[in-house]
């Protein structure tokens, strides 16, 4: 069986993974900053797999190894590592303060290029190690607002290419996932930025991706459940889009 440490797995596409692979067999560790929802994450699941929560700041530079061995404590061993933390900023140019620049990049980035640091050992002990990061869309488009999000974004994805490259002679797989519009409260700076009756907003979106509407959390955990797997064993430095075709309209 498997052993797979989720970082940032309270809400969102995390919670879906976890729980989906559960369901599958794997042990799933959850490393959050929201402990309760972490905890409710990984209960209730019928499946094999067991589950662990705890407590784990991850934008701090000690949080990520602190992940790695709370992951351990299940079961001693280490196989997947899948990061979905993330924090999403919005404030027009003329007011996007340094603070919140910071802020994001300890998290969008710093951290899983830690997290995989980390694991790295326990990761090539394991035969199959394999790591998925979360990155978006955001890093091939543009949006006003987000900046510092875009940026990490697209540093994310150009850091699981020099991962899969460091990882690759170990038998480590690294890749990337990148969502467009998962329906999840993530969005949520988004909406208050746009300002106005989010009913309206998200129909001016929708309008504009092909499949017409947001996606949810599972279209997503599906594709990180396989690349976790033993089956995507010659899929490495690779960064798939799930967006419902938006990036090609």
């Amino acid at each position: 069986m498997a052993t797979a440490l989720i970082a940032g797995g309270a809400t969102g596409i995390g919670r879906a993974t976890a729980r989906q692979l559960l369901g599958s067999g794997y042990d799933v560790h959850i490393a959050d900053i929201d402990l309760e929802g972490a905890e409710n994450a990984v209960h209730g699941v019928d499946g094999p797999g067991r589950g662990s929560a705890a407590y784990c700041d991850l934008a701090t530079p000690e949080g990520p190894a602190q992940a790695v061995r709370d992951a351990l404590r299940l079961t001693g061993s280490l196989d997947a590592v899948v990061v979905c933390a993330a924090l999403l900023v919005e404030h027009e140019l003329d007011d996007f303060p340094t603070a919140d620049w910071d802020r994001v990049m300890a998290l969008n980035l710093r951290a899983p290029f830690l997290i995989t640091q980390a694991a790295a050992p326990h990761l090539t002990a394991s035969g199959r190690g394999r790591v998925v990061l979360t990155g978006s869309t955001a890093a091939f488009r543009g949006g006003g607002g987000s900046f510092a999000y875009a940026a990490s974004k697209g540093g994310l994805v150009a850091l699981v290419r020099s991962l899969a490259v460091a990882l690759g002679p170990a038998g480590v797989c690294v890749n990337c996932v990148c969502p467009g519009w998962i329906d999840t409260p993530f969005n949520d700076p988004y909406w208050e930025r746009v300002g106005g009756e989010r009913q309206a907003a998200e129909a001016a979106l929708t309008s504009r991706i092909p499949l017409g509407a947001l996606g949810r959390p599972g279209d997503v955990s599906g594709l990180i459940a396989f690349l976790v797997s033993e089956e995507a064993g010659y899929i490495t430095g690779q960064s798939y889009v799930v967006d419902g075709g938006l990036l090609a309209s």
